[in-house]
Formats: structure tokens, sequence, C-alpha cells
């Protein structure tokens, strides 16, 4: 497998642009996009994610960088400064999740939308955007697993390696196997959610109950083979919050779907109908009767 001679991507005004920051970009931009189109075609206001996007994705970005920092909190009490610095990684899924999560539904409380239906749309676009901003692991060199003589292990330079592994040269890319599986799990979402309006069975809600669930699994499989991992006790920080996720997710998809039913999502307008409402509103707009 390929790997980038240089993390840089190119200097502007003697500010270096890095990899790690443009593939993380494209993935946030794209998952943004594919939530605006689900909401298209599910007819429902387009315009509201492209609205509270920038301060969800701002608070997301701070959650992923304070919980990172909470786990490597005794080297960055000796390296205060470059707590900041995110352009060599340090973002965690999980932190970006949890603060994206709780940010999301104040803004949709505030703007009295239904959290949960709104989650499913979002949800199945941040899969995607994972699954791109992995790469920025690959140019970083990050992320990647145990020793493999597989024909896709990736290189990694002799002072990226773990000291246990300083004498191998090749490693699993854990951060190409995650982003296969978020493509895998973001296909199926996509077809939940558009599979919803109408459906006696799916409820509002299960898109993102079904993310916890396969996210959580998806990653709770990787992390055995990565060697980088933040702990909490004797086991990865990613081993208890994936297990968390899966717990929380089971449970809410059990719950919705038995004692604590949740709404389910009506069918939407054929093209015909849509067209006579959009005649009546320009009739009535004309003043035609």
């Amino acid at each position: 497998m390929p790997t980038l001679d240089d993390p840089i991507a190119f200097t502007i005004l003697g500010a270096e642009i890095r990899w790690y920051a443009i593939f993380i970009l494209m993935g946030i931009v794209v998952s943004i996009l594919v939530t605006r189109e689900l909401a298209l075609r599910r007819d429902m206001d387009s315009d509201f994610i492209l609205d509270v996007a920038p301060w969800v994705v701002f608070a997301a970005i701070v959650g992923a960088r304070l919980y990172y920092l909470v786990l490597k909190l005794g080297y960055y009490g000796d390296h205060p400064g470059e707590a900041i610095n995110v352009r060599l990684g340090g973002l965690t899924i999980h932190g970006a999740l949890a603060a994206g999560i709780l940010t999301f539904a104040w803004f949709c409380r505030r703007a009295d939308q239904r959290f949960l239906t709104w989650s499913d749309l979002v949800i199945a676009g941040v899969p995607i955007g994972q699954a791109i901003g992995r790469w920025g692991n690959w140019a970083n060199q990050e992320a990647f697993g145990t020793p493999s003589d597989l024909p896709w292990a990736v290189t990694i330079d002799p002072n990226r390696r773990p000291a246990e592994y300083a004498q191998f040269s090749t490693f699993h890319p854990t951060f190409l196997y995650e982003a296969i599986l978020d493509l895998l799990i973001a296909g199926f979402l996509t077809w939940l959610v558009l599979r919803m309006p109408g459906s006696s069975r799916l409820r509002e809600g299960d898109a993102l109950w079904s993310y916890f669930v396969l996210y959580g699994a998806a990653r709770l499989l990787i992390e055995r083979v990565r060697t980088d991992s933040l702990y909490i006790g004797p086991w990865p920080a990613a081993y208890w919050l994936s297990l968390g996720l899966m717990l929380l997710g089971a449970t809410m998809l059990a719950l919705r779907h038995t004692i604590w039913p949740a709404a389910r999502i009506p069918a939407l307008p054929s093209s015909r109908d849509q067209s006579r409402s959009r005649q009546r509103e320009t009739d009535q707009t004309l003043g035609v009767s």
C-alpha cells in the first residue's frame, strides 16, 4: 500500500496546510451534503442543516479534542502549548459524537424541530465523513495496527513505529479497515432513512440507535489490533465507549419499538400531490381562484 512522502500538502503565506486537515474538512463537507440531500428526499427543510452545521461541527471538533486531552492529560500538562494544535492529529470520534449530538439537540429544540427525525438523517452522513477523515490518519502515519506482511499493509517510517515493533516496517492499515466499515454502515443507514416514510415497522431514531450499535461493534473489532490506543484503566478507552454505544443503541431500539414506542414517519406525498400543492401555493400568491 502506498504512503505519503510528506504530510504537508502545500504552503500558503508561510502556513503549512496538512493532508490531515484537508481530509477532515472534506469529510465534514461531504457529510453535510449527504445530510442535505437526504433532507430534500424526505421533503424536509434542507436549509436547517446548513444553518446549524457550522456550530455543530465546531462543537464536535472541540469535543473531539477535549476528550483526547483528558486521556493524555499527563503529556499535555507538561506541554500545554500543544493542546490546541490539532494539525498533527488528536481528534477522537467518541468526543465528537458526544459534543455534536448534544449541540444538535439544543439547536433542534430551539428551532422546534424533531431531534430524532433529524438525527437519523445526520447520522447517515456521519460515517461517510468518518471514512474520508480516516485517510488523514494515513497522511499522519497514525492509527495503524500491529505488524503485517499482507499485500495491503502500510509502510510506517521508523520514527513513527511503536518501540516494541521498531524492527517491523509494514503494519495493518486499521484506518482503511474502519473506512470500509464506515462506508458499509453509511450505506445501510441511508437505505434505512429512505425506507422510513410510510413504514409500519421503522420509527424515528432507528438510524441513530443502529449507528451506535454498528459503529460500536466495528470500532471494538478494529481496536483489538491498533497499537496506539489510549487507555482508561485496563482497557483501551475505545472499548469502554464502544461498549457503551452498543448498549445504549440496543436498549433504545428495544424500548422504542415496545414499551416506549417512537413516532412513525408519515408517508411522503406523491409527486402528483407535491405538484398540486406547489400549484395551489402559486395560485394563492397570484390571487387566482
